[in-house]
């Protein structure tokens, strides 16, 4: 019995040693490990906006749709009623990581056959990829829209009940790019370069005179800037530039638009001019691009354009919009005079939908100089505008 407890008696004291060495040997582990961590250089941080983006972000996908039923009269003309579809635009866009973006849109409305100069449909609208360089430039390349300000230039299509003159014959939808400088959350600089036209030279004038050659580099420049002034109480969209359209034959544009922003109540003013040295707007009344022997030269064009929108009651916006334009050359009685006239209600039943159901008055009328002919034309419009998120 005394040799079994002797035994026993040493088994405990061996485990009690074991333990005891293997808690020191622990403790001296740890103190290694936190010496390693005291003297270990700290970590590289991860480079900001280098995360890529959750698929919410990566991928947002919209229909932007706007029909209505339409009651119509022109001057001189029986009444007509029909239902249209005014706009159809298939959008993608998204935040590949938080410095690289994507957009593109397409009018699934609209020609798919190939432009002869950038090569794409002209009914893409958009196809173009950005880089944040950092939190103050950003560089976009691609199909864009050209930076050339206004508010009525800057709306959403789908949105619009009928564009002014001026905006309707502009092709503004072209290859280029665009470096942007947000100093601050309030403004916003834009310098862009892009091709002056989506066809060639040829496809848009005809055969033009041997006096007129096509430009070698025929691009656009536009310096833009987007401003938030007093709190978002005034915004800015200016911009101006310079197209090359021919040989000698340099066209300036320049489309001012300034909005006054209150609590339920908005008022834009657009002014909007081009002095073209070779007609490209194309619609004083002796303007015919590629059926004529030689453009119109020294065409000028100017817009002024005034939107106001109340809304009374939540939901609800009351809007009214007046346009005067004018479009002529130095050629005998080549004079357009126009005014339009716009006016109806909006109802927004979704605070988180971009839906809007409207009523709307558009009225124009078109002083032709050189036939001495006055056109008017009036419509009653009643359908919807919807912005589908559909992904």
């Amino acid at each position: 019995m005394k040799k079994i407890l002797l035994a026993v008696s040493l088994l405990i004291g061996g485990i009690a040693s074991a333990q005891q060495d293997l808690q020191n040997q622990i403790n001296q582990l740890r103190a290694e490990i936190d010496q390693l961590k005291a003297t270990a250089p700290a970590p590289l941080p991860m480079p900001e906006n280098e995360g890529e983006q959750p698929i919410h972000k990566k991928f947002n996908m919209y229909f932007n749709f706007q029909g209505s039923f339409d009651v119509e009269k022109a001057k001189d003309q029986d009444m007509t009623a029909k239902f249209y579809a005014r706009q159809l635009r298939w959008e993608v866009r998204g935040d590949i990581t938080d410095r690289i973006f994507y957009r593109f849109r397409h009018r699934l409305n609209k020609s798919n056959a190939r432009a002869s100069l950038d090569n794409l449909a002209k009914a893409t609208d958009m196809l173009y990829a950005g880089f944040r360089l950092d939190d103050k430039w950003t560089l976009t390349a691609g199909k864009m829209c050209q930076a050339w300000g206004g508010f009525e230039f800057d709306l959403n299509p789908m949105n619009i009940y009928e564009y002014s003159d001026f905006i309707d014959n502009m092709d503004n939808f072209m290859l280029g790019a665009m470096i942007t400088y947000a100093p601050n959350e309030n403004h916003e600089f834009n310098f862009q370069i892009t091709d002056v036209r989506n066809d060639k030279f040829a496809d848009i004038y005809g055969t033009t005179s041997p006096t007129i050659s096509e430009s070698k580099a025929p691009l656009t420049y536009i310096f833009n800037w987007n401003g938030n002034l007093f709190d978002n109480l005034i915004q800015t969209r200016w911009g101006g530039g310079l197209q090359s359209e021919a040989d000698g034959y340099n066209n300036w544009l320049l489309m001012l638009g300034t909005k006054l922003n209150l609590s339920k109540f908005q008022v834009f003013f657009d002014y909007m001019m081009a002095n073209e040295a070779l007609d490209r707007l194309n619609y004083t009344p002796l303007s015919a691009n590629g059926k004529t022997a030689t453009p119109v030269k020294d065409a000028k064009y100017n817009s002024f354009v005034l939107k106001a929108e109340y809304q009374p009651v939540p939901h609800w916006n009351i809007f009214a919009q007046g346009m005067y334009e004018t479009a002529k050359s130095d050629l005998p009685n080549n004079e357009l005079k126009s005014i339009s006239y716009y006016a109806g209600v909006e109802y927004l039943p979704f605070e988180k939908q971009d839906l809007r159901f409207f009523l709307a008055y558009i009225g124009r009328s078109r002083e032709n100089k050189l036939t001495n002919v006055t056109t008017d034309t009036n419509r009653v419009s009643i359908g919807l505008m919807y912005r589908i998120k559909a992904f």
